[in-house]
C-alpha cells in the first residue's frame, strides 16, 4: 500500500513538472499535437501506478520521450508552413461576409446550437450581426461581428483615450508580490507609502492592490470596498 502511494506522488508531481516544462495550455485551446501529447503522458504515466510490476522508469522515459517529440513538432511547426498545416490544419470560415457556409459547418460538425452559442459568448444576439465565423484549430469558433453591431471604438467617436496598459498584481491576499515590482516600475518603499498616505498600515490590510502602465491604482480593502485613483493625487475615482 505505501509503495503504490509512494509511486502515485513521484508520477503525479513528475507529471506536473514536466506539463509546467511544455508550457500546457488548457485543454479547450490545445492543438491536435498537443492534446494527443497531453493524453499519452496520462496512460503512460498511470500504467507504473496501477501495475506494481513495472518499473517507475519506464513511465518517467515514456513521457520524457512524449514530451521531446512534442517540443520538436513545435519547432518544426514554426519552421515549416506545410508541416504545420498537416498537424493543425487552417482556420475554416463557417460565415463569410455574412453568409453561412454549410458545407463547411457540415465538414467540421459544427452545429447551429454551436455556432449561436459562440455568437452570444461574443455579445451578440443574432446572426446576422455576424460578419466573419472561423473554427480556429484549436477547437475554438471565433466570431467578427459586422461594423453595425460592433461597440464603437474611440477612433469612432473621435476621442482621446489614454493608453493605461495592464494592471500588474503588487499585492495579492496581503502578500507583496514582488516579482510585480518591477512590470509596475515600483520599489517597496513606494508601494508602502502609497499604503501608508491611503490609511493602510502595511499589506496585510489589503485583499489586492493593482497598479497599471498608467500608473492608476487599485486597492480592494478587506471588507470587499474598494479605492481607485491616481497614483500621487490622493483622489478616489
Amino acid at each position: 500500500m505505501a509503495n503504490v502511494f509512494l509511486r502515485t506522488v513521484i508520477i503525479y508531481v513528475f507529471v506536473l513538472v514536466i506539463m509546467r516544462i511544455t508550457g500546457k495550455r488548457q485543454i479547450g485551446q490545445l492543438e491536435l499535437t498537443e492534446f494527443v501529447t497531453a493524453f499519452m503522458i496520462s496512460e503512460y504515466a498511470t500504467q507504473p501506478v496501477s501495475n506494481s510490476a513495472i518499473p517507475l522508469l519506464y513511465g518517467v522515459i515514456s513521457c520524457v520521450a512524449l514530451v521531446s517529440l512534442e517540443v520538436f513538432f513545435s519547432f518544426i511547426n514554426i519552421k515549416s508552413r506545410f508541416f504545420k498545416r498537416f498537424t493543425t490544419g487552417n482556420a475554416l470560415a463557417l460565415i463569410r461576409k455574412g453568409k453561412i457556409d454549410r458545407n463547411q459547418m457540415e465538414n467540421a460538425r459544427i452545429s447551429f446550437d454551436e455556432l449561436t452559442s459562440a455568437m452570444r459568448l461574443s455579445g451578440l444576439s443574432s446572426l446576422s450581426d455576424v460578419e466573419y465565423a472561423f473554427l480556429e484549430p484549436n477547437g475554438t469558433i471565433s466570431i467578427i461581428p459586422k461594423a453595425r453591431s460592433a461597440p464603437p471604438s474611440a477612433n469612432d467617436l473621435d476621442a482621446s483615450v489614454e493608453e493605461c496598459g495592464v494592471e500588474h498584481s503588487v499585492i495579492t491576499d496581503g502578500k507583496l508580490n514582488a516579482k510585480e515590482l518591477p512590470a509596475a516600475c515600483e520599489k517597496k518603499d513606494g508601494i508602502y507609502k502609497i499604503l501608508s498616505e491611503n490609511g493602510f498600515e502595511s499589506e496585510k490590510d489589503v485583499l489586492y492592490m493593482g497598479i497599471d502602465d498608467a500608473k492608476n491604482v487599485y486597492i480592494v480593502k478587506k471588507d470587499g470596498s474598494a479605492l481607485s485613483f491616481r497614483k500621487n493625487s490622493g483622489g478616489e475615482k
